[in-house]
């Protein structure tokens, strides 16, 4: 399957289908490295090794409302009068015992003393004048508003598999637990090159004929979002020397994008540049649009490199459902295609002339029935950006060249 750039969009040339292209990928994949790092800087990356308890939690029988500690036997009936024996607050670990017809005052999260089997609650509690007896004006039963010890997990059990990304409710269940530090998969960081004569940077002034690089910017913000750290490495003249080099420092990173410069113009450099520095290109071109002119490939050292289109909805397109999956796979994520969700299609898309797929920029919703649904959004093709953006996903209509009825079921890519 292997393409060479000698032939680039030469005949015999067969574009590969979708599928085509996700497997043969997949079949490159493995997840990368692993690092140990302080729980601190673990949101956003990916557990390597699973989490286990050290201990129970909560580690004592816990209040879990403020009250009073009581033996239930001491209050199996309502009006029962105790006698308080003092305060217990959360944080203190001092040994007491509660003793027949005694009542400890105690603290949401505070430990128990020992012999008390259930907390009543404040609201359900008389407390005379001096404070020195409590009437419980509600019968208790044994465990009632108390969390046993363990009960949340005991020691031993999984807190967390892998591989799971951390999130800040994650990371506040470890720390709970005492984890200080974890295992994660190494952060893959992605060099991102923009091509071509004809693109400045944002806020540079354009002169006629030129055009502001979009690919850059946005291309770094969706590795970002797909967990990975962008090392921008800006826009490279079709000048073969300067692309040379440019790809070099390029190949220091596991994965580089390169967007522009992968078709058959007089300037399209990128794929023999990139095979000059020992890049053997996979494949190029997939029977889809946008995105067609796709290409993806290893460097001399392993790295996955991705050739996009230089439009920037088809360098969007393509990052999300080719790039994404190889970054996901370093970071130990299971080897596959982007997730898809079955919807309904909102309203009739008529025929078009050209029967390749079709990742369209999409509004997904689900009704109160909890069913998706999905519509097209407006977008005058892959060099329009501006249908983008109310697009929160990809319908992908795999045969445009027949009717899609209002109704009918679509794969769609939540973005």
């Amino acid at each position: 399957m292997t393409a060479k750039a000698s032939n680039w969009g030469k005949q015999p040339h067969r574009l590969l289908e979708l599928d085509e292209a996700w497997t043969a990928i997949s079949a490159e994949l493995t997840p990368g490295e692993i690092e140990t790092v302080p729980l601190g800087q673990a949101v956003g990356r990916t557990l390597a090794r699973a989490v286990y308890a050290t201990s129970d939690f909560p580690p004592f029988d816990k209040a879990m409302m403020d009250g009073f500690a009581v033996r239930a036997t001491d209050c199996s009936a309502a009006g029962t009068t105790l006698k308080t024996v003092g305060l217990r607050q959360a944080g203190e670990n001092k040994d007491i015992k509660l003793n027949t017809g005694e009542a400890l005052r105690i603290n949401t999260g505070a430990m128990l003393p020992i012999g008390a089997d259930a907390v009543a609650r404040i609201e359900d509690c008389t407390v005379s004048a001096d404070g020195a007896d409590v009437v419980i004006d509600v019968a208790q039963t044994v465990g009632k508003h108390i969390a046993p010890r363990g009960s949340d997990y005991a020691s031993g059990a999984l807190l967390l598999p892998k591989p799971l990304e951390i999130n800040a409710a994650r990371l506040a269940a470890l720390a709970t637990a005492g984890v200080s530090q974890v295992d994660v998969y190494l952060q893959a960081e992605v060099a991102i090159i923009t091509t071509g004569n004809e693109t400045v940077p944002i806020g540079v002034p354009r002169a006629a004929g030129q055009i502001v690089d979009s690919n850059g910017p946005m291309l770094a913000a969706l590795v970002e979002r797909f967990g990975a750290t962008a090392r921008p490495l800006g826009i490279v003249p079709d000048d073969e020397g300067k692309l040379k080099a440019t790809l070099q420092d390029a190949l220091a990173s596991a994965v580089v994008l390169v967007a522009g410069g992968m078709s058959m113009g007089t300037h399209d450099l990128v794929p023999s540049v990139a095979e000059d520095l020992g890049v053997r290109w996979v494949f190029h071109g997939v029977r889809m649009r946008p995105g067609k002119p796709v290409a993806y490939g290893r460097g001399p050292d392993g790295q996955h490199v991705f050739g996009l289109p230089g439009n920037p909805v088809s360098a969007f397109v393509c990052a999300t459902v080719f790039g994404q999956m190889a970054i996901r796979a370093l970071h130990g994520h299971p080897i596959r295609p982007p997730k898809m969700l079955r919807a309904h299609n909102a309203r009739r898309l008529e025929p078009k002339g050209d029967d390749r797929p079709a990742f369209l920029p999409a509004l997904i919703w689900q009704d109160a029935k909890g069913k998706h649904w999905v519509d097209a959004c407006a977008w005058r093709g892959s060099g329009d950006p501006f249908g983008l953006v109310m697009a929160n996903g990809l319908m992908l209509r795999r045969d445009p060249s027949g009717v899609l009825a209002a109704g009918d079921q679509v794969d769609i890519v939540p973005l």
